[in-house]
């Protein structure tokens, strides 16, 4: 790897560790509750699809199969998904977010939201709208790589 390379590559590591413990990625408990980050994005992510089958899951999530399945479990064993055999094909099954998990993500939600406008909260209007700026910048970018060469993912 060249100089310049192994230079950004270690700025933007540096940027991501920075970043990840600003939101608390790595905390075991996601927002100090009994669900990891991980468990979070997929009860987003199920209730963003309505009621998904596990493929669809791990696709819009870009995980393993096994991986998702995996955590499905621990969310079914603690209620708050529940999965049954879809209603358009009775070939697949399907997960749904149960009251408590709907609930639960609820919370995850508000403490989240909480979290990162605490991040903001020094900064004036002007500053607010140069870093949602960058944000979209860096969503633009690193965006227009996916569309060209989406990821392929195996299932292990």
């Amino acid at each position: 790897m060249n100089p310049a390379a192994h230079d950004l590559a270690e700025r933007l590591r540096a940027f991501n560790r920075f970043f990840t413990e600003r939101i608390g990625a790595l905390d075991d408990q996601h927002e100090g509750l009994d669900v990891t980050l991980g468990e979070s994005r997929l009860l987003f992510t199920i209730r963003e699809l309505g009621a998904p089958h596990p493929g669809e899951v791990a696709d819009r999530l870009d995980l393993d199969l096994a991986y998702t399945s995996r955590l499905l479990g621990r969310l079914d064993d603690r209620q708050l998904i529940e999965r049954s055999v879809s209603a358009t094909d009775r070939r697949q099954r399907v997960v749904e977010l149960t009251a408590g998990g709907r609930r639960l993500l609820a919370t995850i939600e508000r403490r989240s939201n909480a979290r990162v406008l605490d991040l903001v909260d020094h900064l004036d209007p002007p500053q607010l709208d140069e870093l949602t700026s960058a944000m979209s910048t860096i969503q633009n970018l690193l965006a227009s790589r996916e569309q060209k060469q989406p990821k392929r993912r195996e299932n292990t």
